[in-house]
């Protein structure tokens, strides 16, 4: 390199020499003007243009002069390569990249390449690009047609000089002085080549000689480092061909939407001609000045020997067709590109996707998605006159491998008035009742229950914080009793599952949910709460869809992935993920459990009807979910071989009109899976048989049938809770649980948590329309019964040392309530439930029924008939000798009062004392009610609500040390009793309860 530096010092020299020498000449012509000051101005006009005449011919002769210097110089030049040093990769890419990033800072890659994305089966998806669209593509996959135009234009010696052409230059040199300004640049392929290497944008077009000359003699190193073809393959995939397509490739494609090898001789002078005025020649802006360049190129061919006059005519002639200036597949699948884009770049660094040239085969499968695509805009065009329902949302996924096989975050990308372009798929919402099997499936997975378990659908309240209570409700607004785990998850029943994550652990549920794959669950259990089951939190459609996949795959979690496969710009393959390694977080047991009870049509007749949505053609298990006010609704479901996600709404989350899960969600779910159970192709596409045999879901083998049905049985066994509704063909138990049943020695084996098999007698209730039997009580003597029990501690009673009951010998105060509830309820509603012992049933029916006393509901007289004791098949009325054992008065209608909330018993208060409160209807407090208390013995207390600011509505009274009973009534002016009587038990033998109650009345 020094002898090219010495020779720009040589060149430096001599255009000062020729400067000088031209000032010179002025210096003499302007002394020869000063001794002709006596001509006229005529003559002086002459003389100037004789002047600019010769200074004209002398600044030629220097130019051209200058140029044969020039040539000479870098001819002597061409003999060692220092400035640019050694090779800097093996390979042609990975050279520019290094030379761009050292010579052109900016972000990386510098050499920037589109992003090629692509279903599962090839079809294309869309392209991601930044500063513009480039493939880098070797010679041989490039036109030959090309390549010969654009040697034929650029550069006709190319294959012949050394990076520079020097008759070029001196033929340059001769025309720029001839036209009186810089024509010609006489730059060849390779000084191109080092000019967009090299130079910086502000150097780059600079008409100097210094940095022709720099350019000259880096064109020259680059001929002694790489090869011919190298660097016409550098030059031809660093070209600019307008419309932001770099290289043969982008340019095909963008153009006439096909491969730079398939190019016609037409296409290819026409492309051969832009990259000398890119922004000029673009074929969608100025096709006619690309046309006249085209000529251009096509007659320099014919010069060159490349074609011949009758190949160049025929090609210009030829029609060119263009394709539309589109994006390619842009609205195919955008919001997985979105995704798939964002995903990426987290791993390989922001904005790596859109410059890095990969070529990415995705998970999606096109035909799955063009049909999620047009299920979910036509239902919702369908919804929306009736329910104001604007958007929808679907994700699909293959369980066994986590794959996303279709993504629709929006029913209209493009229709802003529903901010299409959200995607709402990845966009956290509340699930309502849809995250419930991931409780479910814990409580399974910890043998809380099994899905015989009796859970009481009846009124409950939890108390959150001091001044904050929750009570929660069902959708139908009923309360439906003592139902099974597997009725209760089927229809959806919110009380029951409440209670279940009460019993789980609000903890327990969230580290179950995030390990399933609900990672949009991020705060922690206390600001959940209870209402976590009812879907009190907000997840994604992604991240649930996730956790039902985590169920259909056996409990096994696997996590998402949206690519198959990926290359790199130089075709090397990017693992990102690294194998696959399904992580078992849901016992196989628990997930079939759930899934079973999911796919039980007959199960969730009740609130969803025998012919519904959710149910295929083929064995699907499927569940749905609302929130509050109709602002979301959700149905998710799966097969062995494909999961499914659906949301339906509006995205700014106003309320939709009276629309559920089961109405809103659950038809784009069914027409979605039924379109690809019920296309054989389709079917192929996610591996799955077209012969039903084959879609059953495969029940572990630590899963099982009881009662056996291979096996006899004892008379005393039932295989299903008394007056509950269960599995056809029988119950599902694991064998984790059974074998706990066996510990536990029970008659009733795995039914021990919920039924008893006890002596008891008949109950029946009479409000005024004859009596009806309507539960049990425990009596001697009486024939053994399997009786549901009341609500117990949850599991199997397990005997322990110094238990008969195990662990369920201890009842805390929230389920000494319960049972209340419970008895309030059979005391209703017949069941077949064992109330407590008969002779403690006048002093607990009457506490029970208080709290559920309805506005206006007739006096409740309770019988037990003892004389039917011993007959096994009791009637539904009781005998003559049946004896009242309780009754309770609920109040005339207007002005009646009833227990707003269970009697609460505590120490919370100093001596002893019952407090109390009076509420009107809408829950404020009253003054002014008149309370009165009696004990045991008759002595009667009053008290009036108060009026003071601090304790409105509150009345309290003091309590002896004497009584262990007393009885709450509200009375009105007349003293005619408006409530029910409370009893309260105050420290029964002396020890044991707390000092202080607290009673709170409402008006109904």
């Amino acid at each position: 390199m020094t002898i090219i530096w010495k020779t720009f010092a040589a060149i430096k020299v001599s255009n000062e020499l020729a400067n000088g020498q031209l000032s010179v000449v002025n210096d003499q012509l302007l002394t020869a003007e000063g001794k002709s000051t006596r001509m006229d101005s005529h003559n002086t006009q002459c003389k100037n243009s004789r002047r600019e005449r010769k200074q004209l011919t002398t600044r030629r002769l220097v130019s051209l002069l200058l140029g044969i210097l020039s040539i000479s110089l870098l001819a002597a030049a061409c003999v060692q390569t220092n400035q640019l040093g050694e090779r800097p990769a093996p390979d042609v890419l990975g050279s520019v990249e290094i030379y761009l990033q050292r010579y052109q800072p900016g972000p990386e890659p510098r050499v920037f390449q589109t992003t090629r994305v692509t279903d599962r089966h090839g079809d294309l998806l869309g392209e991601f690009w930044e500063e513009g669209r480039r493939t880098w593509l070797p010679l041989d996959r490039i036109s030959q047609d090309l390549i010969d135009a654009t040697i034929a234009t650029e550069d006709a010696s190319f294959y012949n000089n050394a990076g520079i052409d020097p008759a070029r230059i001196a033929g340059a040199a001769m025309q720029n002085v001839q036209e009186g300004e810089i024509v010609s640049g006489a730059s060849t392929i390779t000084m191109q080549l080092a000019r967009n290497l090299f130079l910086g944008a502000d150097d780059r077009y600079d008409q100097t000689m210094d940095r022709k000359m720099l350019e000259a003699g880096l064109a020259q190193e680059l001929s002694l480092l790489f090869g011919k073809d190298e660097v016409l393959e550098m030059y031809l995939n660093l070209a600019n061909y307008g419309h932001l397509a770099y290289g043969p490739e982008a340019a095909a494609q963008v153009y006439f939407g096909k491969p730079a090898k398939d190019l016609t001789l037409a296409e290819a002078t026409l492309l051969a001609g832009i990259p000398q005025q890119p922004a000029n020649f673009d074929l969608f802006k100025s096709l006619d000045g690309a046309r006249a360049r085209q000529r251009v190129v096509l007659d320099l061919m014919v010069r060159h020997g490349y074609l011949t006059p009758s190949e160049a005519n025929p090609a210009y002639d030829e029609p060119v067709h263009l394709i539309d200036d589109t994006g390619p597949g842009e609205d195919r699948a955008p919001h997985f590109l979105h995704y798939l884009e964002t995903a990426l770049d987290e791993r390989l660094g922001d904005g790596a996707v859109r410059r890095g040239g990969y070529q990415i085969t995705t998970t999606l499968d096109l035909k799955l998605q063009d049909l999620a695509q047009t299920v979910v805009a036509e239902n919702v065009a369908e919804l929306k006159p009736r329910h104001d329902l604007t958007n929808g949302a679907l994700v699909a996924t293959r369980p066994q491998t986590g794959e996303i096989l279709a993504m629709v975050g929006s029913a209209d990308f493009d229709d802003k008035e529903i901010d299409g372009q959200v995607n709402v798929a990845i966009s956290p919402r509340q699930p309502g009742s849809a995250i419930k099997p991931i409780l479910y499936a814990t409580a399974f997975d910890e043998n809380l229950i099994s899905p015989a378990t009796i859970l009481w659908d009846i009124p409950v309240t939890f108390t959150v914080s001091a001044t904050d209570v929750y009570t929660p409700t069902n959708y139908d607004e009923i309360f439906h009793g003592p139902v099974t785990a597997r009725s209760a998850l089927a229809n959806s029943y919110n009380i029951p599952a409440v209670k279940l994550l009460d019993m789980a652990g609000v903890e327990n549920m969230l580290e179950n949910a995030r390990a399933m794959g609900a990672d949009s669950l991020t705060r922690d259990s206390e600001w959940y709460g209870l209402s976590l089951t009812l879907g009190g939190g907000e997840l994604t459609l992604l991240d649930l869809t996730k956790t039902y996949s985590t169920l259909a795959n056996r409990g096994r979690y696997v996590e998402p992935r949206p690519v198959l496969s990926m290359r790199n710009s130089q075709g090397k393959v990017v693992d990102l993920y690294g194998p696959t390694e399904p992580k078992q977080v849901v016992s196989p047991a628990a997930a079939f459990l759930v899934t079973d009870i999911l796919s039980d049509n007959v199960a969730r007749t009740p609130a969803f009807s025998d012919n519904s949505p959710l149910k295929l053609s083929k064995p699907a298990a499927a569940k749905t979910g609302t929130t509050s006010d109709w602002r979301d609704n959700w149905t998710l479901g799966y097969t062995p071989y494909l999961v499914a996600g659906v949301w339906a709404g509006n995205s700014d989350g106003h309320p939709m009109k009276d629309t559920s899960g089961l109405t809103g969600a659950a038809p784009i779910w069914h027409d979605f899976m039924e379109g690809v159970v019920d296309d054989p192709a389709l079917m192929a596409r996610i591996g799955a048989p077209f012969d039903e045999t084959g879609w059953q879901f495969n029940q572990p083998e630590d899963v099982l049938v009881w009662p056996d049905p291979h096996e006899p049985t004892e008379p005393a066994i039932t295989a299903c809770p008394p007056g509950a509704a269960c599995r056809e063909g029988g119950e599902l138990f694991t064998r984790e649980w059974l074998e706990i049943a066996e510990l536990a020695g029970s008659e009733l084996g795995p039914l021990a948590d919920s039924v008893d098999l006890v002596p008891t007698a008949p109950v029946f209730a009479d409000q005024g329309e004859g009596s009806r039997w309507t539960a049990f009580c425990q009596a001697e003597p009486a024939v053994a019964r399997a009786v549901l029990t009341l609500p117990n501690a949850p599991g199997l009673p397990i005997p322990t040392a110094g238990s008969v009951d195990g662990n369920q010998s201890e009842v805390d105060e929230d389920l000494a309530r319960e049972r209340l509830h419970a008895t309030a309820w059979s005391l209703r509603n017949p069941t077949a439930v064992d109330l407590g012992p008969c002779d403690a049933l006048g002093e607990v029916a009457p506490r029970a029924l208080a709290l559920m006393l309805a506005k206006g509901e007739p006096s409740i007289q309770v019988l037990v008939d003892m004389a039917a004791a011993m007959d096994p098949n009791v009637g539904v009325l009781p005998g003559g000798d049946a004896i009242p054992v309780a009754s309770i008065w609920s109040g005339s209608g207007s002005g009646s009062y009833s227990l707003a909330q269970p009697i609460e018993h505590h120490h919370s208060c100093p001596g002893n004392y019952i407090l109390g409160q009076v509420l009107n209807a809408a829950g404020g407090p009253v003054a002014g009610v008149h309370v009165v208390m009696e004990d045991q013995w008759g002595n009667r207390a009053d008290a009036v609500s108060k009026s003071g600011g601090d304790d409105f509505g509150h009345f309290d009274f003091p309590l002896n040390h004497f009584s262990n009973r007393y009885t709450l009534t509200i009375v009105d002016a007349s003293g005619n009793q408006t409530s029910a009587a409370v009893v309260i038990d105050h420290l029964p033998g002396n020890d044991g309860d707390p000092p202080c109650h607290t009673v709170v009345w409402r008006e109904n």
